[in-house]
């Protein structure tokens, strides 16, 4: 017996009896109390969607490729399940993970109670299924060219309303192969290539949005003193946006406040590679930096945020493309790729953020204590 859910990207989207009753667990159903993107909708008023539609959306995905390429239902439960762990607010508790030890992708946490028996009772292997979420086997779930991205570009630009997610997902589908690994033959290049194009345009303009950044930050430095104050970082794989924010309130009040009423920080400075030594700046420890620059701006600590992206590692780079009967990575195929793999760190900012009241403040204690050029400030966002 099959149901149908209708899906504004994807259209409609047919389940069975078996996913059905994996989507019905509570672990799962927590999905949909939290946000794809985070803060997003703080600039995008439409991006309130969840992990919730784009898990169905990375299942169905997966369940043309794997019936194409002859997989079972392991990757398709795998790509149902891949977001299971997401903590609240999505990537704006990453950091936090990372520090404790922790990676979004470690399922297993969120693997328990009725969805583990269930997974159990169905013959699923559940330390299979955490190592193609992981990336640790290859697969169309987690690989140099997967069903999470190809959803979450047009997804994510569907609801926010901005047009640079768009490209030919039929068409990239129609020429992937697998062999030991994601191949895309020769007539599928230009779809590779676009959806390339498609997340160079998105992480600026959406993901990296100097708003999104600030209000994350904001967000990841209040849930750390939420933690300091005694919880267990491993409930961050339990709670959804709306426990989060009430942990905020009675820890943080006033964090609480300036984030539900889009009172956010300033820039008081925001500058690309142009302005620093990114090497060195990269060894820079966040918290570090905000107490120098807090004392000597003479502030409390807490209205200095200090936001140091990491440099994103774009996997879609080394994907394998057919060409002419031999295997080739894609950069080394395409001038189009190349270009973008030069142009990508021009995307990246570092940024430091305090109270309105406090830029100049912050401002000139940051260029005295990082010799920075803060007067180079980025106008791309």
């Amino acid at each position: 017996m099959e149901k149908s859910i209708q899906d504004p990207v994807h259209g409609l989207i047919k389940l069975e009896d078996w996913q059905i009753s994996i989507i019905d667990t509570p672990q799962f159903q927590r999905l949909r109390r939290i946000k794809q993107l985070g803060f997003a909708n703080l600039v995008y008023p439409g991006a309130n969607h969840t992990r919730f539609e784009h898990s169905l959306g990375a299942m169905h995905l997966a369940k043309i490729l794997a019936k194409k390429l002859e997989m079972g239902d392991e990757v398709v439960v795998s790509a149902l399940l891949h977001d299971l762990s997401h903590p609240p607010f999505s990537h704006s508790c990453e950091g936090i993970l990372k520090a404790h030890g922790f990676e979004h992708e470690a399922i297993e946490f969120s693997i328990k109670g009725e969805l583990k028996d269930l997974l159990n009772d169905l013959g699923f292997n559940l330390k299979r299924i955490a190592d193609i979420v992981s990336g640790k086997n290859a697969s169309i779930v987690s690989g140099d060219i997967d069903v999470d991205r190809m959803d979450y570009l047009v997804r994510d630009s569907h609801y926010t309303g901005v047009a640079y997610g768009i490209f030919d997902i039929s068409r990239l589908i129609d020429k992937i192969k697998f062999q030991n690994g994601v191949i895309v033959e020769e007539g599928g290049i230009k779809a590779a290539e676009s959806l390339l194009i498609s997340r160079f345009m998105m992480y600026p303009a959406v993901y990296y949005h100097h708003v999104c950044r600030i209000a994350t930050k904001m967000f990841e430095r209040a849930m750390e003193r939420v933690i300091e104050a005694g919880l267990d970082p491993k409930r961050l794989f339990e709670i959804d946006d709306c426990e989060a924010m009430e942990l905020i309130k009675s820890h943080d009040p006033e964090f609480y406040e300036l984030l539900q009423n889009r009172k956010l920080f300033k820039r008081a400075v925001y500058v690309g590679r142009e302005s620093v030594d990114l090497k060195e700046i990269q060894k820079l420890k966040e918290k570090r930096v905000e107490e120098r620059i807090a004392e000597n701006a003479g502030l409390d600590r807490k209205y200095v945020i200090v936001d140091i992206p990491p440099l994103e590692d774009v996997r879609e780079f080394r994907v394998s493309v057919e060409v002419g009967g031999k295997i080739e990575k894609l950069e080394n195929v395409s001038k189009l790729v190349r270009a973008l793999k030069d142009s990508w760190i021009h995307n990246w900012r570092f940024g430091i953020y305090t109270k309105k009241e406090y830029v100049e403040k912050v401002r000139r204690s940051a260029v005295e204590i990082l010799g920075i050029d803060a007067t180079v400030q980025s106008s791309l966002f």
